[in-house]
C-alpha cells in the first residue's frame, strides 16, 4: 500500500513537472514570436528608409578652371572713373562664392535631428547623446552624425540607455578620415550603407 502511494505521488509529481515545463515552453515560444515580429518591423522600417534614398550617387561633371585674364600691358593707363577701382571706392571681394550644395547635402540638411552629442570620449570610443528611452532608442541602432552640411561619422546605440541620455559607440568603419565627432554634432537616420 505504501509503495502504491509512493508511485501515485511520483506520477502526480511527474505530471506537475510536465505541465510546468509545457507552460514554460509555451511562454518562451510566445516571447520568440514577439521578438520575431519586432525584428520584422525594424527590417521593414529600414527597408522603407533605404527605398526613400537615391539609388545612385549624383555624378558631378568636372568644371573647367576659369580662363586666366590676359596680362596687363606694361604702360597701362589708370582705371576709368566708375570702374569701382578708383580711390575711395570699396574693393571687389576676393573670396570666392561657396559651392552650391549637392543633392546629398540638401537631403542631409533636411533630415530632422534625432539627438545631439553632449560629450565625446574618443580614446574610449564612445559618446553621450541627449536622447534615450524617450526617443525609443534601442541597443544596436545605427545613426549618422552630421555637422552643418556634412557627415562626420557613424555611431551605434550601446547598452546604456537612460530616460533622456544614452551612450553610443563610435563606429570605426563609418569614420571620416581627418574628422572626429564633437559635442554639438547631431545624429540623423543613416543616409548611406
Amino acid at each position: 500500500m505504501a509503495a502504491m502511494r509512493l508511485s501515485h505521488f511520483a506520477l502526480a509529481l511527474t505530471i506537475i513537472l510536465l505541465a510546468v515545463t509545457g507552460y514554460l515552453a509555451w511562454e518562451a515560444q510566445q516571447e520568440a514570436q514577439g521578438a520575431r515580429r519586432e525584428l520584422e518591423l525594424v527590417r521593414k522600417q529600414q527597408a522603407a528608409q533605404e527605398a526613400s534614398r537615391p539609388v545612385a550617387p549624383e555624378v558631378v561633371a568636372a568644371v573647367p578652371p576659369p580662363p586666366e585674364p590676359p596680362p596687363a600691358p606694361a604702360n597701362s593707363s589708370p582705371p576709368l572713373a566708375g570702374s569701382g577701382l578708383m580711390p575711395g571706392t570699396p574693393e571687389a571681394s576676393s573670396t570666392p562664392a561657396p559651392a552650391p550644395l549637392t543633392a546629398l547635402q540638401k537631403q542631409l540638411m533636411g533630415m530632422p535631428a534625432v539627438a545631439k552629442v553632449l560629450d565625446v570620449q574618443p580614446a574610449q570610443g564612445f559618446a553621450v547623446i541627449n536622447a534615450g528611452k524617450n526617443k525609443q532608442l534601442e541597443p544596436g541602432l545605427k545613426f549618422d552624425v552630421r555637422r552643418a552640411d556634412g557627415l562626420v561619422g557613424r555611431v551605434i546605440i550601446g547598452e546604456t540607455i537612460d530616460a533622456a541620455e544614452a551612450v553610443v559607440d563610435i563606429d570605426p568603419t563609418g569614420a571620416i578620415p581627418g574628422v572626429s565627432i564633437e559635442a554639438g554634432d547631431e545624429l540623423v537616420l543613416p543616409i548611406r550603407k
